[in-house]
């Protein structure tokens, strides 16, 4: 695969694709935006594209998929193999919002025993919460320390800070999730089970001296999650 700034092009065995990208939105740093200039971390994730249209072709064998306007987003990944476990989320909510969580527990000995790490990003009327990636990571006090319950075909990721709490709740139909079985390429073997219509329901709270609802969104079959293993 190759990719410049607005176009994305490569093959995979019988799989072309040819695309333009033009972003709609700035880019999402899920993980903190230093991990990309200095990869001390085990992996970091982020989305060059938060929300964009494509257009193009997609090809498989003799059928040619045409793009026009097509709405999407991209993200980049690196990092030192796949986490021990893990799960991914990206909905798009609507009028410009965004979700992206990435929650995993790492293959390096010392952090395998840790509960599972949660990065999460909120973008909604323009700004993003929590403002730094690592508050969804790492809390003081009680504050920021998000959790995720992982399992299928459901699995939850919950949180607070200040102000703000926040549950997620992805379900994963097995009539709409893939299974692959592939190898890292450290030789481990690695399952992972990605659904491109998964459903999604989000409930936002926000304190005013008692917790109040701020925000709910139920997405059916429109979002896009992963949950995989080794």
């Amino acid at each position: 695969m190759s990719s410049t700034a607005g176009r994305l092009s490569g093959t995979a065995g019988d799989f072309h694709w040819n695309l333009d990208e033009r972003p709609q939105a700035e880019a999402l740093f899920t993980f903190p935006r230093w991990s990309w200039n200095r990869p001390l971390l085990p992996a970091a994730q982020m989305l060059p594209a938060a929300r964009a249209t494509y257009d193009g072709t997609f090809t498989y064998g003799g059928t040619t998929l045409t793009l026009r306007g097509a709405p999407g987003a991209s993200a980049r990944i690196y990092g030192h193999g796949n986490a021990h476990r893990w799960t991914w989320l990206h909905a798009d909510l609507g009028d410009g919002d965004v979700l992206e969580i990435v929650a995993a527990v790492s293959t390096r000995p010392a952090l395998r025993r840790l509960p599972p790490l949660v990065f999460l990003r909120l973008r909604r009327h323009g700004r993003t919460w929590p403002r730094r990636p690592e508050r969804s990571a790492v809390g003081w006090f009680g504050l920021g320390r998000f959790r995720a319950a992982f399992g299928l075909p459901a699995w939850t990721v919950t949180g607070r800070t200040a102000l703000r709490r926040i549950r997620v709740q992805v379900e994963q139909p097995p009539e709409r999730t893939l299974t692959l079985t592939y190898r890292d390429p450290d030789g481990a073997p690695a399952v992972c089970r990605n659904s491109e219509s998964a459903d999604a329901r989000i409930v936002l709270e926000r304190w005013w001296g008692r917790w109040r609802p701020e925000a709910t969104w139920e997405l059916d079959g429109t979002a896009h999650a992963e949950a995989g293993d080794r």
